[in-house]
């Protein structure tokens, strides 16, 4: 618990990504990187009653644009989108009452660039699950980081399955639809349909080596 993890923001991020969180009290948000698209950055993956859905924040940005620069699109229709999608998928779950509030002002806030938008997600979940973690932003790239930074940038990413990084162990818990549990969800997912045992689920879903 000595290293400080330095990681990229992503959008209502999955266990794997909070899993990852775990090996340290500190999260350095790597914010001076370029932008890379399809990634966790601005995605994240939630249960529908028929299948797996992805959410995608649009996002306005140039070749190497800054993560901290990017700005949030809301031309498109996404935001209602997502908040519809949400009330739909998840408002028969158990703790949807008493944490949709929360959820909803942020989106409704409209923050101008991504990163607010991920850091007040992040921040949410974190104090839903009684998780104290500092977060602080990295003030410029460095290639190859300090000994004791965890460096984990990037590598927790939609194009490989989550199992190649040995990083999260599925564990079940009750979800809202489908026989099959789905793994590595957005942490909304775990937080509307178990609440205060959020945090449990998550550090039994650490890999074991």
């Amino acid at each position: 618990m000595n290293e400080i993890v330095l990681i990229e923001p992503h959008y209502l991020g999955s266990l794997e990504y909070f899993v990852s969180l775990f090996q340290s009290d500190k999260i350095l948000f790597e914010i001076n990187d370029h932008f890379i698209k399809q990634t966790y950055r601005n995605r994240c993956y939630v249960h529908g009653p028929k299948s797996i859905e992805c959410l995608t924040v649009p996002v306005r940005y140039k070749n190497h644009t800054p993560t901290k620069d990017v700005i949030i699109d809301y031309d498109q229709a996404w935001l209602r989108d997502h908040m519809r999608a949400i009330e739909s998928y998840y408002g028969n779950s158990p703790f949807f009452d008493y944490f949709w509030d929360l959820f909803s002002d942020i989106w409704v806030k409209k923050p101008k660039y991504l990163i607010e938008l991920n850091h007040d997600f992040m921040t949410l979940c974190l104090k839903i699950m009684q998780i104290d973690m500092t977060i602080e932003y990295t003030s410029d790239f460095t290639p190859k980081p300090e000994n004791h930074l965890l460096d984990l940038r990037n590598l927790i990413n939609p194009k490989k399955q989550f199992n190649l990084r040995q990083i999260y162990s599925e564990f079940e818990y009750t979800q809202l639809f489908g026989s099959n549990f789905a793994p590595n969800l957005s942490i909304i997912d775990l937080i509307l349909c178990e609440g205060s045992r959020s945090t449990e689920v998550l550090r039994k879903s650490m890999a074991r080596s």
